[in-house]
């Protein structure tokens, strides 16, 4: 926390000037420009700065989906034989799951992996006829006392390794019993570990491992271990159970899989560079009010609206709804993120797929994202290397701020600065530093949040939400059955 609290008010003490610019040039690497959000539509929401709109609809469908990530993609899937519009912000759908591509790597900006190929993800994944690499046992590693190193093998270092099996140990029993509730109904087992927070559940570890832990869950969620409930913390170390998956370039290769299937359905029925402003919820459905690159403001009235977008965005696209549902939308936290892309000349960094690290760094972890090649014999040294570092920030910090503020130059000098302290070597091999910002990344899991998902009547007659958050929690799995969900109940109310 120290460093982070360091760097916050190193960059609140500058301004985006055109000395940011000039320092540019003292770097040997190039600054990307920003990629991820753009704060600029959304603020005028916030704000009801909310243009023109017309007043008659000049398109009807069947159903309107707002929002283009991977939730909305899968919900657009499975309506291809339907009537659909869908409408997303930016000019590539994708949502989180978006990202670029270096000698011959793709790389992910945000969402890199999967922790699942059974179910609804892998029916999904068998029908896109995508199929990922399963990750070897030593797939993570920790930053364990000036060094990475696994916490499953002879060479971890006797403490951690110690600590690690005693706390899965604790986790799988806990786990079989939540895994046996039924979907909707708590049972105090079940509420009991949704209501208190994970730090309670961590007892006797050293301060160093507790930093560590501390350090995943703010990777995953945007909340530490003092934020985030014991369930969620639990669900999140099943990740450490059990397979992990990844595609050639994360997550970014089930975004554009999904893409592809929508576009082969027909034109016009994808809109991007489009902000919707409204949902006004009517007698027969919804009428939904969205401006487009160009500046026009658009009207096309539906029967059944999929909103995919976050809980805190919808509460404000919303009008004529339940004013207990909109509070229930506006309860949820979300912390911001920043991601950084190292494109790199030369491999200089023979770490695991995943790379956790604890205080006094400012960000969590380090994924490589030429491991899927690695794994399936692809790769060669001509490559080179891409690796993806993520810095969050909680609710409540300035980071937030920080990334509207839109500094990059500083960011990109305290990032490569720390990242070469515990990576020799790596300026001389970094072509490209690709910054990324999420300003509303994920959903804080904080203690009553799945007790508040059931209780919320979330699918009605003429609107469901498909978003993650509102499907489990912030991740490319609940984005999938969130889509799959609203699909499927916005099939059902047409019938």
């Amino acid at each position: 926390m120290a460093a982070l609290l360091t760097m916050q008010m190193a960059f609140s003490s500058r301004g985006a000037s055109g000395a940011d610019e000039l320092a540019a040039t003292s770097f040997p690497f190039k600054v990307s420009n920003w990629t991820g959000d753009d704060f600029t539509a959304g603020h005028k929401l916030r704000i009801g700065e909310v243009p023109a709109i017309p007043s008659a609809p000049e398109r009807k469908v069947d159903i309107v989906i707002v929002g283009g990530g991977v939730s909305g993609l899968t919900a657009a899937h499975r309506l291809k034989d339907h009537d659909f519009l869908l409408l997303e912000q930016y000019d590539s759908t994708g949502g989180h799951a978006r990202g670029g591509s270096f000698r011959g790597i793709d790389y992910s900006w945000g969402s890199a992996y999967t922790s699942t190929v059974d179910g609804i993800s892998g029916e999904l994944f068998s029908e896109l006829k995508i199929v990922p690499v399963e990750l070897p046992p030593e797939r993570n590693s920790w930053y364990w006392q000036q060094k990475f190193c696994t916490a499953e093998g002879a060479a971890a270092n006797g403490q951690l390794q110690s600590q690690y099996q005693r706390l899965l140990k604790e986790v799988a029993p806990v786990l079989q019993t939540v895994r046996k509730e039924k979907e909707g109904e708590l049972s105090p087992k079940f509420t009991e570990l949704d209501t208190t927070v994970f730090a309670s559940a961590l007892k006797d570890y050293s301060p160093e491992f507790i930093g560590l832990i501390d350090s995943y869950c703010r990777s995953s969620f945007c909340g530490g271990i003092t934020q985030i409930s014991t369930l969620a913390g639990y669900l999140l170390l099943e990740d450490l159970l059990t397979p992990s998956y990844v595609f050639k370039g994360g997550n970014p290769a089930i975004a554009k899989a999904l893409t592809s299937s929508v576009e082969k359905t027909g034109k016009g029925r994808m809109v991007t560079g489009s902000f919707v402003w409204k949902v006004e919820m009517t007698d027969t459905g919804a009428s939904v009010i969205y401006s487009t690159a160009d500046g026009a403001c658009h009207r096309v009235d539906c029967k059944h609206v999929i909103v995919a977008t976050s809980p805190m965005v919808a509460a404000r696209q919303l009008v004529h709804v339940d004013n207990m549902l909109r509070a229930q939308l506006m309860m949820f936290k979300f912390g911001a993120y920043l991601v950084a892309n190292c494109l790199m000349k030369k491999k200089a960094f023979d770490g695991s797929y995943d790379c956790f690290i604890g205080e006094p760094s400012s960000f969590t972890d380090i994924i490589v994202a030429e491991t899927p090649y690695m794994v399936a014999k692809e790769y060669k040294p001509d490559m080179g290397s891409v690796l993806t570092v993520y810095q969050p920030y909680v609710p409540g910090s300035a980071g937030r701020g920080l990334l509207l503020a839109g500094d990059r130059m500083a960011f990109a000098k305290q990032l490569s600065e720390d990242l070469e302290k515990l990576i020799l070597n790596l300026t001389p091999s970094l072509e490209e530093l690709v910054l990324t910002r999420w300003g509303h990344a994920l959903a804080v899991v904080s203690p009553g949040y799945f007790g508040r998902l059931a209780k919320m009547k979330l699918l009605g007659d003429k609107l469901s939400f498909a978003h993650s958050s509102l499907a489990g929690g912030p991740y490319v799995e609940a984005a999938i059955k969130g889509g799959t969900d609203a699909a499927a109940n916005a099939m059902r109310m047409l019938r």
